[in-house]
């Protein structure tokens, strides 16, 4: 009830105010993603299935009218109430066994939510790394419109020949094709993200990456993978499961029992006395029981499975994550330092350097800003999906 509250204010108000990021959003997403809002009403079903059926059968109640032939011998009556029942431990080992099935259930949907929740991450950082590129090209396109009005200029003068202008223009219209597409981009991707939190606005979200950059250390992940990883949990639960499997069956091949209340009256005498009835199970299947013990031994190797290809996975990650953050760290501090196009035009203008020359140097720093961009997307991508799995 508190959730759907929740979401009825955040259809009420606007989610976003000038200055919120990413953590405004994940919050924003985990609280309206259509997704994660079915999962969580699966989840409440399953917890309500997880305390059905664990208790004992329900109580049979009978009555029978039978008429006597001939009539001297007098019609009878009976009427009784019949409980059947195991042992105590028949019925708390089932209830666990159901118990540790919803818990599986929960770490199935953290999974499910963790996906979501990257998947959110990863279109906003898409949508960081646009947004640079798209400043990026502004100032390229301002500096290429500027060239085209020296060069109209040069040729009015007859100082720039009609091809070189002409070569200018099309360099313009190059820069304007990508800013355009860049921009195009954005809306898509914005509304990528809206689909993501519940088609909610999300006017007046920032982009921008967030403050956390390091890399956690390779030997701490892994140390407590098995507790954190939503995949090793639900693994160690089904563990858990067959373990208790085995002591359900045992219990369910020991004997049942059923006791009641029973009365007879016929030939105007009336009886009245308890029943008890005891079931052997004589001839129940003893494979059960080796079944059980069997699925508990391919759950306890498909945990080693699982923990020995989730190391490996995060190994190689956390040695693609370092490679990129050295990339990263050395292309930013090469193009924090270059002043290029404004300093190319200068000398262009002054006749230091030629056209084509001023074309290849900006074309040189533009597929540098271009790598260095997407070499950050996805070194923060790739950092959310180490994070994800933790």
């Amino acid at each position: 009830m508190k959730s759907l509250t929740w979401f009825i204010m955040m259809l009420a108000v606007p989610i976003f105010s000038y200055g919120d990021t990413l953590e405004a959003l994940l919050q924003s997403v985990e609280q309206n993603n259509p997704r994660l809002i079915a999962l969580q009403k699966w989840l409440e079903a399953e917890e309500v299935k997880a305390r059905t059926g664990i208790y004992p059968e329900n109580p049979e109640i009978s009555w029978n009218y039978l008429f006597g032939n001939p009539e001297a011998i007098g019609n009878q009556q009976e009427f009784g109430i019949m409980q059947s029942f195991r042992l105590p431990g028949y019925y708390l080992t089932k209830s666990a066994i159901r118990q540790l099935t919803y818990r599986q259930m929960q770490a199935l949907a953290d999974v499910e939510k963790r996906e979501v929740l990257h998947n959110a991450q990863s279109v906003y950082f898409h949508l960081v790394m646009l947004h640079q590129k798209a400043g990026a090209l502004k100032a390229r396109n301002q500096n290429a419109e500027l060239l085209v009005e020296l060069f109209a200029e040069g040729l009015a003068t007859g100082e720039i020949s009609r091809p070189v202008l002409d070569k200018a223009r099309i360099h313009a219209i190059g820069v304007q094709h990508d800013l355009q597409i860049t921009l195009t981009q954005i809306t898509v991707y914005l509304q990528k993200l809206e689909q993501l939190n519940g088609g909610i606005s999300i006017a007046g979200l920032t982009f921008a990456y967030p403050s956390w950059q390091q890399i956690p250390d390779l030997q701490v992940l892994l140390t407590n993978l098995p507790e954190n990883n939503p995949h090793l949990v639900m693994a160690q639960l089904q563990i858990s499961q067959k373990e208790m499997e085995i002591r359900h069956n045992r219990m369910a091949n020991l004997p049942s029992f059923s006791a009641g209340y029973h009365t007879e009256a016929i030939l105007d005498q009336s009886l009245q006395g308890f029943q008890l009835s005891l079931t052997i199970p004589l001839w129940q299947n003893r494979n059960v029981i080796r079944h059980s013990r069997l699925e508990h031994e391919w759950a306890k190797a498909h945990f080693t499975q699982q923990e020995s290809e989730l190391v490996a996975q995060i190994s190689g990650m956390y040695h693609q994550l370092k490679a990129l953050q050295t990339s990263y760290r050395q292309m930013k501090d090469v193009l924090e330092q270059e002043q290029v196009l404004p300093g190319n035009l200068e000398l262009l203008q002054s006749g230091q350097i030629s056209f084509s020359e001023y074309l290849i140097n900006a074309d040189l720093v533009w597929e540098a800003r271009k790598q260095f961009f997407q070499t950050e997307y996805e070194f923060f991508v790739m950092l959310s999906k180490l994070r994800s799995m933790l």
